[in-house]
């Protein structure tokens, strides 16, 4: 599998890394004042604009994001790695939801996002732009197509029918033998 690379111009710049050293070092000494929270504001905000997003105004997050904590992978399985998210809308009001979690790889974010026929969200690991946690957290950009939360819907609705269909075949199996 391969993840979208970015160009070399994505790279964030030095004040950049400045705020995250900074950052990291308030973390590192348990620092709980507001300092903190306007370093990582500052951060968040440099992220949007090098990225080129915007606050969610369509304010569609909830649905995506409700549906996506509900959503169960093939395995039944939660989606993994969606942790310390903040949501966008990019170009064309394409949705974006940001995830920075700890110990999770984008494959297996993609992994369990990819739908029947191949549908996900694009998945770029962007770490080095972290303004959670620098240096522990990962950070990847999930882009996702037009259509995808009805897609995910018509999903779920396939899996529970092919298990409601299994245990059918399991009932039918187990009165012939018995």
């Amino acid at each position: 599998m391969r993840l979208r690379a970015y160009c070399c111009g994505m790279k964030p710049d030095a004040s950049f890394v400045k705020l995250q050293t900074q950052l990291l070092r308030l973390i590192n000494i348990n620092d709980i004042t507001s300092d903190r929270t306007k370093i990582r504001t500052r951060l968040e905000k440099q992220f949007m604009a090098g990225w080129q997003f915007v606050p969610d105004r369509l304010r569609m997050r909830a649905k995506l994001a409700k549906a996506i904590r509900l959503f169960r992978t093939k395995d039944n399985e939660c989606v993994r790695g969606l942790d310390h998210c903040t949501y966008y809308t990019g170009a064309n009001d394409q949705r974006i939801i940001v995830t920075q979690p700890y110990d999770t790889s984008a494959s297996e974010i993609v992994e369990d996002l990819t739908l029947h026929d191949g549908i996900r969200p694009e998945v770029i690991d962007a770490t080095e732009w972290g303004f959670y946690y620098p240096d522990k957290a990962g950070l990847f950009i999930l882009k996702f197509p037009f259509g995808f939360l009805k897609a995910m819907q018509d999903y779920e609705k396939a899996l529970r029918r092919a298990e409601i269909e299994k245990t059918y075949e399991q009932i039918e199996e187990a009165v012939i033998t018995s």
